[in-house]
């Protein structure tokens, strides 16, 4: 029990840290060059990542009796902010493989939008709940019908796994300045893409330990990702 308690607040204390790093990374981003598109969506990239992982934290530490619908409330706007992550990485690969005109375009922001919702509607038709069982010993174990949870999941690890390919393609085709700028890309966005993986492992399996290695991955694959931008 002790032992749960102490790995409880290094999740907490990792996840604040997250959150901290991934807002930083966002408001750099926008910093150094807020008129290009690329720097806009990784920013946009670290905000959902700083928000998801803000609500999470939150609805983790709100044992309240009759606060189930808050927790609920909290809870669908993290999976919502978590959803954008795949979504916003995306569209940095249109726009270095593309252009910023044709990324921005119906065909491919309309898509990544229409895939947005798409993963983001079932949690307002198949709401999920708190454990009640568990939220009587003070635990917060929301549950998700498998059907959406299976449906996300796999769409969030197929946009990812698309990403990571379109990278490293992008990766061998670049040449100079611009080749050593994309491999820091490339091995930022992996090394946080293995995170959120590792993070959906340890949220399905209920180890928080998984969790925690996968937060401080986050932070490292963030701070990565905007070193590439002062190459």
């Amino acid at each position: 029990m002790v032992y749960l308690d102490v790995i409880n607040i290094v999740k907490v204390i990792t996840a604040i840290i997250t959150i901290i790093i991934a807002f930083s990374a966002g408001f750099i981003e926008l910093r150094l060059n807020s008129k290009n598109w690329l720097n806009r969506w990784f920013a946009l990239f670290f905000l959902s990542a700083s928000l998801g992982f803000l609500a999470y934290t939150i609805y983790h530490l709100i044992t309240c009796s009759g606060c189930e619908p808050i927790i609920i409330s909290i809870m669908i706007t993290a999976q919502i902010f978590f959803n954008f992550i795949p979504i916003s990485l995306v569209m940095t690969v249109f726009i270095l493989e593309k252009s910023p005109k044709i990324a921005m375009s119906l065909k491919y922001l309309g898509t990544m939008i229409a895939l947005f919702i798409s993963m983001s509607f079932g949690y307002f038709i198949w709401k999920p709940w708190v454990d009640p069982v568990k939220y009587a010993q003070s635990i917060v174990d929301t549950k998700t019908e498998p059907i959406l949870q299976i449906f996300v999941n796999l769409l969030r690890i197929v946009l990812a796994a698309y990403v990571v390919y379109k990278y490293a393609m992008i990766t061998r085709k670049t040449e100079g300045e611009t080749k050593k700028r994309i491999q820091w890309f490339f091995v930022g966005v992996f090394i946080v893409i293995v995170g959120l993986i590792i993070n959906l492992i340890g949220g399905l399996l209920k180890f928080p330990e998984f969790e925690i290695l996968a937060l401080i991955l986050f932070n490292i694959g963030a701070i990565t990702i905007v070193k590439g931008f002062f190459m």
